[in-house]
């Protein structure tokens, strides 16, 4: 029987969480021990000082998670980069529309997200100098916890939550600054080593990025010229090419081809970051529609969930207004999804993808007109 690459994922993820427990729990208790350390003083806690102590511990990780985001958002801001999405926990801030919109989004297997844009003139060096901004916030704000922490009260509840904080925040930084894969993504300090050797590792990922440049820049999917270079996906770098070469085939009318690729990101989805997971989606929905599949179909659409619901930029409306046509048998509601994501198209930020979206969305469009004169 074939392995289920999905599970055969989660216990790689079980199996690593149980070594990172392994390698920083066992360091803590060596050095106690040699110290000799009276942990006597935890008897001035109450039950409900620790309890009080947890909860504070626990939005103070929830902080340092997204000041390391802020991080990343500073120095991306510092380097041009063009600003696309934040997230802190359920809270979302993203670019729509060429506006800056609020909301609330389930977050799954992530506590922050900052995603952004290298300018056109952006180079690798400059890079790795984003990829230092959230390992720089990190260690400054766990250094500032821990120098607040030394006015506080002596044994209160807020000054052992503003030490257990600062310490994980330095950890944080320190461990993100190791070169390792995590999230199937590999870590700030591996990018950055990884760019100062001029490590191919490392070209292939900004590679990714790359794409996404050229997309926010106005040249369009059928335009990228890329070319399969691996002959099945080993890692997400592999994964986010073949995404990028269904859209191209896409693009160039090669639904067959595109289908192919789809295929292949489909059958590795669980080497997706959770937060890329809707774009995918997304599109594995869409091909599902056009193919007929309308099993599939539904269940991807309520994979993307609230997400694609309410999504008001052009590639969701288009999704969206398929979905309203070939699952929903509404034609009206598809063709007022439709006209609202044409409306969108000069404030998508990938202007060459609005363009392939535009011609999608008024494909539909022509569709439903050629019906209505049918009847």
């Amino acid at each position: 029987m074939a392995e289920n690459p999905v599970k055969n994922e989660k216990k790689k993820k079980k199996g690593l969480s149980y070594l990172w427990i392994f390698l920083i729990g066992v360091p803590i208790g060596v050095i106690l021990a040699v110290l000799d350390v009276d942990l006597g003083f935890l008897d001035v806690y109450s039950f409900s000082d620790f309890v009080a102590i947890f909860i504070l511990f626990y939005v103070g990780v929830f902080l340092t998670i997204n000041l390391h985001e802020l991080g990343h958002l500073l120095f991306g801001k510092l380097l041009g980069y063009q600003f696309l999405m934040f997230r802190a926990g359920v809270f979302s801030i993203q670019k729509e529309n060429g506006k800056l919109r609020f909301s609330i989004i389930k977050n799954v297997g992530y506590g922050g997200l900052c995603a952004m844009i290298p300018d056109e003139d952006a180079t690798m060096k400059e890079y790795a100098i984003y990829s230092l901004g959230g390992i720089f916030m990190n260690l400054l704000t766990g250094a500032l916890f821990l120098y607040l922490s030394a006015f506080m009260e002596p044994y209160s509840v807020w000054k052992m939550a503003a030490i257990l904080t600062g310490g994980i925040s330095i950890l944080l930084g320190i461990v993100n600054g190791f070169p390792f894969f995590s999230m199937n993504q590999p870590t700030d300090g591996m990018m950055f080593f990884s760019i100062l050797r001029n490590s191919p590792m490392a070209e292939r990922f900004y590679e990714s990025s790359l794409l996404t440049k050229k997309l926010a820049s106005g040249i369009r999917p059928k335009d990228l010229q890329l070319v399969k270079d691996f002959d099945i996906i080993g890692d997400m770098h592999d994964l986010t090419k073949a995404f990028y070469l269904y859209f191209q085939e896409m693009d160039k009318g090669n639904r067959d081809s595109a289908e192919e690729y789809l295929r292949d990101v489909e059958k590795s989805l669980h080497k997706v970051p959770p937060y890329s997971l809707p774009a995918y989606y997304y599109e594995i929905l869409f091909f599902a529609l056009l193919k007929g599949d309308f099993d599939k179909a539904k269940v991807f659409y309520e994979k993307a969930g609230k997400i694609l619901m309410r999504d008001q930029d052009i590639n969701g409306l288009r999704v969206k207004a398929y979905y309203a046509y070939f699952m929903e048998k509404d034609a009206e509601k598809a063709r007022t999804l439709a006209l609202k994501g044409l409306e969108m198209r000069d404030h998508y930020p990938f202007k060459g993808q609005a363009v392939y979206e535009a011609e999608l969305l008024n494909e539909l469009l022509q569709r439903i007109e050629t019906e209505r004169q049918g009847q």
